[in-house]
């Protein structure tokens, strides 16, 4: 973002069919785009602000534009970024992140990850500066501290580790490269598909599972003959059963220096 390297938003999402069977009432007030009230266990109002409050009326493409579309500009310009999603099971952090269905659903539900693999191709393709690039994508699911592949179901305990020149990565994690957005698509539901197996066949809930895609971009550019590259990370967090009962998700966004390397003479 121009102005901060850490932006954090809120977002509510509507009541449920059963919420409002059972007379559920909201427990919390609008004041503005960036601050609410909350009434808290002695019924008295306590004011929260944010950078932005989504309120249970916000389209997915309101939350791409305020958080994303910042992240992926950057990332085409060499500076790394992450947004995070974080709060009670059933708040919504999945449905922000992918919408009802990677690949299967309207324009108006589409969620973060699809948005931010179209927009990357779109201003890959549209800029006239930029000569050759690749984009290479990963998933990987942390259950229990062990990092397991999702585009490679035999890599069950990948490792974290850290150099000078990659910064912080994940040793041995499968990297696709990915020719435009309908690929990517159809191997982001492949590591989805196979994360439903594992919650089957090796009893590993979602709610108990972190959730990570990572979009790495390289491209050379003919306006400094320079060589850059960026990295996106979107992380749908494990469901927190300690958190209030309150339906929102929690969402920040990051921004790093470009990795070492990240500007290359040709």
């Amino acid at each position: 973002m121009s102005n901060s390297n850490v932006t954090v938003c809120v977002r509510f999402r509507p009541l449920s069919h059963k919420e409002r069977k059972a007379n559920d009432k909201v427990c919390f007030k609008k004041l503005d785009s960036e601050s609410f009230v909350f009434k808290d266990e002695r019924d008295e109002d306590v004011i929260f602000s944010f950078d932005k409050v989504f309120y249970d009326d916000a389209e997915q493409s309101d939350v791409y534009n305020f958080l994303a579309v910042p992240i992926v500009a950057d990332a085409v310009n060499g500076i790394n970024g992450t947004i995070i999603s974080y709060g009670q099971t059933g708040a919504g952090k999945t449905y922000s992140m992918e919408g009802p269905s990677i690949l299967h659903c309207n324009e108006l539900k589409t969620g973060l990850v699809q948005r931010v693999v179209n927009d990357l191709f779109e201003c890959l393709r549209t800029s006239a500066d930029i000569t050759t690039w690749t984009v290479k994508l990963s998933m990987v699911e942390i259950y229990l501290e062990k990092v397991r592949d999702l585009l490679d179901l035999s890599k069950d305990n990948l490792q974290i580790k850290e150099s000078k020149s990659q910064g912080i990565f994940i040793y041995g994690a499968t990297e696709i490269s990915i020719m435009n957005s309908s690929d990517a698509l159809e191997r982001l539901s492949e590591g989805i598909a196979n994360r439903a197996v594992g919650e089957t066949q090796m009893n590993l809930a979602s709610s108990r599972s972190h959730c990570v895609y990572i979009l790495s971009v390289q491209h050379g550019s003919t306006a400094d003959d320079k060589v850059r590259a960026g990295k996106i990370v979107l992380v749908d967090l494990a469901g927190s059963e300690k958190n209030p009962s309150i339906s929102m998700t929690w969402m920040a966004t990051l921004e790093a220096r470009p990795s070492s390397g990240g500007k290359e003479e040709l």
